[in-house]
C-alpha cells in the first residue's frame, strides 16, 4: 500500500482521502505500493509530489487517446479501472 507523508502542516483525514481520490483519478487506480504520495502546505496552497515520479500513461477509450484520466466521461473511467495501462517509454 502507497504511502502519504504531508510537510508543513497538518490536514484533516477527509483532506488526504480527497488527495489520494485525485491521484487514483488523475493517474488510474492501479498505483504502485512503494508510492509515496508528499503533500506540501504552502498556505492556502497545496504542492502534490510522488516518489517515484509517475511516468505517463495514454489511455485509449473507444476510437481516441487522451493523456490524463480526467477527461474521460464516467463510462470510460470505469472501463479504465478495470485495465491495466501500457506506459509509454
Amino acid at each position: 500500500m502507497f504511502r502519504v507523508t504531508v510537510k508543513g502542516g497538518e490536514l484533516p483525514q477527509e483532506e488526504i482521502n480527497q488527495y489520494i481520490f485525485y491521484t487514483k483519478k488523475r493517474f488510474g487506480t492501479i498505483l504502485p505500493d512503494d508510492l509515496e504520495i508528499i503533500i506540501e502546505l504552502h498556505g492556502d496552497y497545496v504542492d502534490l509530489h510522488y516518489d517515484p515520479p509517475f511516468r505517463l500513461h495514454a489511455y485509449r477509450g473507444t476510437d481516441y487517446l487522451v493523456n490524463n484520466a480526467e477527461k474521460l466521461n464516467a463510462s470510460k473511467f470505469a472501463e479504465l479501472r478495470e485495465k491495466i495501462p501500457n506506459t509509454l517509454e
